[in-house]
């Protein structure tokens, strides 16, 4: 059976129509960005690329490494070199969020909702910003970490390693997707069909953190951050200070937008086991921050965005199904 020429045509003029519009928001997006949010003196941009920032913030060494490499090829300042890094992110980003969404929505569906991401962007990284810290790590990380869990959700493990190690080279959050399998495949698989894995991500993050704290032993600060640098005041003693102030929780309760209340009133809702089971990295990663940085720092929760915002999306379309059940829906949900 042969393929109908004028569908391709449209498919690919709708693919082309999408990725200029997202090419459109993310170069703003990443121009706002860099406009609104200021650079961390322990942490310049210059000093990353320098190799001399504060520890654990130089340990994040893929992009500036990337930066610094495109300064030396003449890309052109460095400044420009970091909003370049950020807009391929941003971009890989939407569609690492669309290859994820596609197991719960058709193609159609999942190619404009996933520009849903960028309401979590705006509000983690722009709008909802008490400290407006600029690290040209963050988005990278969101990114490499939505890949490394459509991935994982799909068990492709040869393109999954790669991408879990470079994006171990970017930060550390990327263990988490180790705790998302063991959430996920805990009493649903055999121990023997996924342990292996848990301990070989588990090596090869414990790798890469021991090389790049060794290579960076001499930079000033500490390898963790459980208190302020330069100080013995922990940040877990002033996160629980901050929740004494209304307006402070409520910077931290707008994150994604408020979309995390959708997720958390309709969760029960959602049919995938994956889905319902890996949000169970929530707890600890709001853990691991609350002991180790500044939970009011919006931008620090950029890995959640794919599970709160694809959990968001499903509770509405059930929502919206269930208030018109005679209408047919443009795509039904998929579960997983």
């Amino acid at each position: 059976m042969q393929a109908d020429p004028a569908r391709n045509d449209g498919l690919w003029l709708r693919e082309a129509g999408v990725l200029v519009v997202l090419i459109l928001i993310a170069w703003q997006f990443v121009r706002l960005r860099y406009r609104f949010n200021i650079e961390l003196p322990l942490a310049t941009l210059e000093d990353l690329a320098a190799g001399r920032a504060y520890r654990p913030f130089q340990f994040r060494l893929l992009v500036p490494l990337l930066a610094s490499g495109l300064r030396s090829i003449g890309w052109g300042p460095l400044v420009y070199c970091y909003q370049t890094i950020d807009f391929a992110a941003v971009i890989g980003l939407y569609y690492s969020f669309r290859y994820f969404l596609s197991s719960y929505f058709q193609p159609g569906s999942s190619r404009i909702l996933s520009f849903v991401v960028f309401y979590a962007l705006v509000w983690n990284y722009l709008l909802a910003q008490d400290i407006p810290i600029l690290l040209p790590y963050d988005l990278p990380g969101v990114a490499f970490f939505t890949l490394g869990l459509a991935l994982l959700q799909r068990r492709r493990w040869a393109w999954f390693y790669p991408v879990f190690v470079v994006g171990c080279l970017n930060r550390e959050t990327m263990i988490f997707l180790t705790l998302a399998l063991v959430a996920v495949e805990f009493g649903r698989r055999p121990v023997k069909d996924w342990i292996a894995h848990a301990a070989v991500q588990a090596v090869i993050w414990i790798a890469v953190k021991a090389v790049v704290g060794y290579v960076y032993r001499g930079n000033p600060g500490s390898p963790f951050e459980f208190y302020h640098v330069g100080t013995r005041i922990s940040h877990l003693q002033t996160n629980l200070e901050m929740f004494a102030h209304p307006m402070n929780l409520l910077l931290v309760l707008s994150n994604f937008g408020f979309a995390w209340v959708v997720m958390l009133v309709g969760r029960r809702r959602i049919a995938s086991p994956f889905l319902r089971r890996a949000l169970w990295i929530i707890p600890p990663f709001l853990l691991t921050l609350l002991l180790g940085t500044n939970i009011n720092e919006n931008r620090l929760y950029g890995e959640l965005i794919p599970l709160v915002m694809t959990v968001s999306l499903l509770v509405v379309s059930h929502t919206l199904r269930a208030l018109a059940p005679t209408t047919t829906p443009v795509s039904a949900p998929r579960t997983l």
